[in-house]
């Protein structure tokens, strides 16, 4: 082999062929929900619309070692995406009713470097067993995703699953690149770990649609471009101070609705201005000659308060999607009522950022007026971002607290701001800005990966067309209705039916309001392959019922089903089964993945003893905590209990649905 040349190999030549190894310097396998399921999503979408293509998923970075005259190849860079590769092969395994042509993967070709737990439940993983320790948690985690989500992400894509393996295995490439044997691996590790960051998709757009504009509209472009494009900060503390001005109201409160040739009318009239009276000295603009005149004469500027910078919210807030992905959210949502609408260019339109630049170029290209298209794409980009920033949540972290918050950006007289509640105009929400939290910040962990938030997109729609009464003492109860009407039709036309509704039907055509009527419980007593939005659906109907009582309750990243009562309980405790309950709904509980380690084979009574401190009780989700409640008080926990449990959730589940659906629900 020359081990200087970079190889292109396919999944199944990566996996079938040579020996990898994890060396002991690298960092456990982290990835958990979010990771892998994006890959699934990623390769799923590939083989449904480009399956023609290669896809190329990255590369692999090796160093070639001998052992006992045989060569293995040293993993230094790319042991989560090869780890995980490995354990989507050894699900695939299992499929033996689906008819899976995986039969030349015998064994794992992925062994880890003195950590006998990975190496373990890799090779249990090979025998269709899940190794019970918690070393091993996210390997085993991750499996469980995969083959709870597997066939739902395939059957949503209309992708039968022996073309997603013909295609996983024969056009899904990744780039081996072995690195030369006369290399320093500390110096290696040096430059990976400073290496500069490739230009991004959403940087190469920018500049494919301001070759459409005018140069003298460029700079205003890009002005409004690069003040949306961070998400983890309030678009008005990224513009200007002039251009700032022109856009917001005295308190940056309200978006001044304008054209994009007005605006740049406008802004083409303050190349002279210097600031704003209203402005801070730390924004006054001056030239490099007038900074050296300063220096010469020894003026000394202020330094921003540390307190009340407006670079501070670049900190405090975390987004919850990042900007390709927005930017798509933006488009699909600005197109339905665009003046040159399309429908077979707006069915083109999904929000995956994996087509960021193919989906934007086939618009374009079906646009009689390039340039008016992307004037208004900016402006509407500007108008989406500020809705986004004021009513859909952020994570903040704040004063050593950290939480979901719906926040907005208000400046006082001076230079003052400070951030507030959207609905409330000070630090205290009322009940309806709490109810309007917890329902998005229910949605958001249910499905926490960037693309597909179909959620976001349905939430963003209705704040766009209710632009107009957004300032009304009416709207948060409007609003907040509409989010409960969502969560009701996610529950009737995805996860409780048998004929599921498209995501983009239930936005678009349905306007949210469900066209299934009937409840199919089987799929609430279905184990681990209970969809983690009715668990979360459930502890929001629980939390409804007294805020006060659940004040510390939040929503938080819970993705493993578990069950209550173990599937494999302690030698010499009884066993349970699908007939006795083992599966129902009654006996499941989600859980987040730091707490999997923890939640072993022990009945609910020893769990209960583990659990049962005020601090552990802080972070468990509703529904755990009323099983442990009945566990404490019945000091038992049997079929008799669980059919009892899953009786009485049944009837909560219904009750929360006919709320907004009266004499709807069968």
């Amino acid at each position: 082999m020359n081990n200087q040349s970079i190889i292109p190999l396919t999944i199944k030549s990566l996996l079938e062929n040579d020996k990898y190894v994890i060396p002991i310097y690298q960092r456990n396998y982290d990835w958990g929900e979010k990771e892998s399921l994006q890959l699934i999503e990623d390769i799923a979408d590939y083989a449904s619309f480009n399956n023609d293509k290669n896809y190329y998923i990255g590369s692999i970075v090796v160093f070639s070692r001998m052992k006992n005259g045989e060569e293995y190849f040293e993993t230094i860079d790319g042991q989560q995406r090869l780890t995980t590769l490995t354990i989507l092969m050894n699900l695939l395994r299992s499929f033996e009713e689906k008819k899976v042509s995986v039969e030349w993967f015998k064994r794992a070709n992925l062994l880890f470097d003195h950590r006998n737990e990975a190496d373990e439940a890799i090779r249990q993983l090979s025998d269709n067993k899940l190794y019970d320790n918690p070393g091993a948690g996210s390997i085993v985690e991750v499996y469980r995703v995969m083959q709870k989500n597997l066939m739902n992400i395939l059957s949503e894509k209309n992708l039968k699953i022996e073309i997603f393996v013909d295609y996983l295995l024969k056009k899904v490439i990744v780039m081996r690149i072995p690195v030369p044997k006369e290399t320093e691996l500390n110096h290696y590790f040096e430059i990976m770990n400073s290496r500069g960051e490739q230009l991004e998709k959403h940087e190469v757009l920018k500049a494919s649609l301001m070759k459409n504009l005018d140069i003298n509209g460029h700079t205003l472009f890009n002005e409004l471009w690069e003040a949306c494009a961070d998400m983890d900060s309030f678009v008005q503390m990224k513009l200007k101070p002039q251009l700032r001005t022109l856009l917001f109201s005295i308190s940056w409160s309200d978006l001044q609705n304008q054209t994009f040739d007005n605006l740049l009318s406008d802004y083409s009239n303050l190349t002279d201005w210097k600031t704003d009276q209203n402005e801070s000295s730390e924004y006054i603009s001056r030239s490099i000659k007038e900074l050296l005149v300063d220096a010469e004469n020894n003026i000394k500027y202020n330094l921003p308060d540390a307190n009340n910078s407006e670079d501070k919210g670049s900190d405090r807030f975390g987004s919850i999607i990042n900007f390709p992905n927005f930017l798509l959210q933006t488009l699909k949502i600005m197109y339905q009522k665009d003046e040159e609408y399309n429908k077979e260019i707006n069915d083109i339109i999904k929000l995956d950022d994996k087509r960021l630049i193919d989906i934007f170029s086939t618009v374009l290209k079906a646009c009689n007026d390039k340039r008016s298209f992307v004037k208004r794409f900016i402006t509407s980009l500007l108008k989406m971002r500020n809705l986004f920033d004021c009513y859909v949540i952020k994570r903040e972290n704040y004063n050593s607290k950290e939480g979901w918050s719906i926040k907005t950006l208000k400046k006082y007289d001076g230079s003052q701001t400070n951030y507030v509640g959207t609905f409330s105009g000070n630090d205290n929400d009322d009940d309806v800005s709490k109810d309007i939290r917890m329902l998005e910040a229910m949605f958001h962990v249910s499905s926490p990966t960037q693309i597909y938030k179909h959620w976001l997109n349905a939430i963003l729609l209705y704040l766009y067309n209710n632009s107009d009464t957004i300032k009304s003492k009416d709207f948060k109860s409007y609003f907040r209705n509409h989010l409960y009407k969502l969560a009701c039709t996610y529950m009737l036309d995805r996860y409780l039916c048998e004929e599921k509704v498209e995501f983009e039907d239930i936005i678009y055509k349905n306007n949210c309001c469900a066209k299934n009527s009937h409840i199919i419980w089987e799929f609430i007593d279905n184990g681990c392959n209970v969809e983690n939005f009715i668990f979360n659906f459930y502890d929001y109907l629980t939390w409804k019922t007294d805020p006060k009582k659940y004040s510390k309750f939040e929503f938080t990243y819970r993705t493993s089903v578990e069950h209550f009562y173990p599937q494999t309980p302690k030698l010499g405790n009884p066993i349970l089964d699908k007939n006795t309950g083992l599966h129902d709904f009654g006996n499941l509980c989600l859980i987040s993945r730091s707490m999997n380690s923890t939640f072993n084979n022990d009945l609910p009574l020893a769990k209960y003893s583990n659990f049962g401190n005020e601090i552990v009780l802080n972070e468990l989700s509703l529904k755990l905590i009323e099983m442990i409640d009945v566990v404490k008080e019945k000091k038992v926990w049997s079929t008799s209990e669980i059919n009892e449990f899953g009786i009485e959730a049944r009837k909560k589940l219904c009750k929360g649905i006919v709320e907004d659906y009266k004499n709807l629900v069968h």
